[in-house]
């Protein structure tokens, strides 16, 4: 089996998760984990990207009003 961070497929908690929510009488395959990691990584790189660029304005307008 393939190791991703640290821990197989089948004793990583969060692989597990994410392979119960997999419809049923489907092999549960580490392709689908990696996509679904992908998707969650990607999600809270662009959350982080917009608390920056709101921090970033708000620096502006500071510097802008004195």
């Amino acid at each position: 089996m393939v190791k991703m961070s640290g821990l197989s497929v089948e004793d990583n908690p969060v692989d597990k998760a994410i392979i119960e929510k997999l419809p049923d009488g489907q092999n549960p395959h580490v392709d689908e984990v990696y996509k679904a990691r992908w998707v969650w990584y990607h999600t809270i790189l662009a959350i982080e990207i917009a608390f920056t660029n709101i921090l970033l304005i708000a620096i502006l307008f500071t510097l802008a009003v004195k």
